[in-house]
């Protein structure tokens, strides 16, 4: 009965890892309905900041058309040469490490992390979307996503599109109270 309970607790510490933690503000006297088209912050060139391994074209070239694909189908239009929105988006991913207890027949939980404890590693990743209104230079929206990875994360652009559509869930606000 004792394994039982170990299980649960290590399946709950699981599935409150795999919750994604989702930020976002706005500019609430922002006028969202004026804005058509956009583009990227840096000359509307796409570029990001974040770890080396992501610094491969294939993985680039999946976050751009990710990005890209979500904000069509929001209505958006990208235009380089004129656009109202100006996007920037950055990557973050810090190495984590947790300790599990193990069970013993006479204790509920052992509390001696020397000898009763295995050691998992993971990640914690976090998508940053920052998006500025062009002609006044203003932030207007700013979202960002967190959750637990795996240790080699599957950077497809299925898998990066499902992190983007998190961060822009709420692009754009309904309203301005955000509702």
């Amino acid at each position: 009965m004792k394994k039982a309970y170990f299980w649960i607790l290590v399946l709950s510490l699981a599935l409150n890892g795999c919750a994604t933690r989702v930020s976002t503000s706005f500019d609430r006297q922002a006028d969202f309905s004026r804005y058509k088209t956009f583009c990227w912050l840096q000359g509307c060139e796409f570029t990001f900041t974040g770890p080396g391994y992501m610094n491969d074209s294939t993985v680039v070239s999946n976050l751009k058309s990710a990005i890209i694909k979500e904000m069509e189908e929001k209505g958006f239009i990208y235009d380089a040469e004129n656009p109202d929105l100006l996007l920037d988006f950055h990557v973050t991913v810090e190495n984590r490490q947790t300790n599990v207890y193990r069970f013993e027949e006479d204790r509920f939980l052992q509390l001696d992390p020397v000898d009763q404890s295995d050691v998992y590693y993971f990640l914690e990743g976090t998508l940053i979307m920052d998006i500025a209104d062009r002609e006044t230079g203003q932030m207007i929206w700013r979202s960002s996503a967190s959750r637990y990875l795996e240790l080699n994360p599957e950077m497809s652009e299925k898998n990066l599109r499902r992190g983007i559509g998190i961060v822009l869930k709420k692009f754009p606000p309904k309203d301005k109270s955000g509702m």
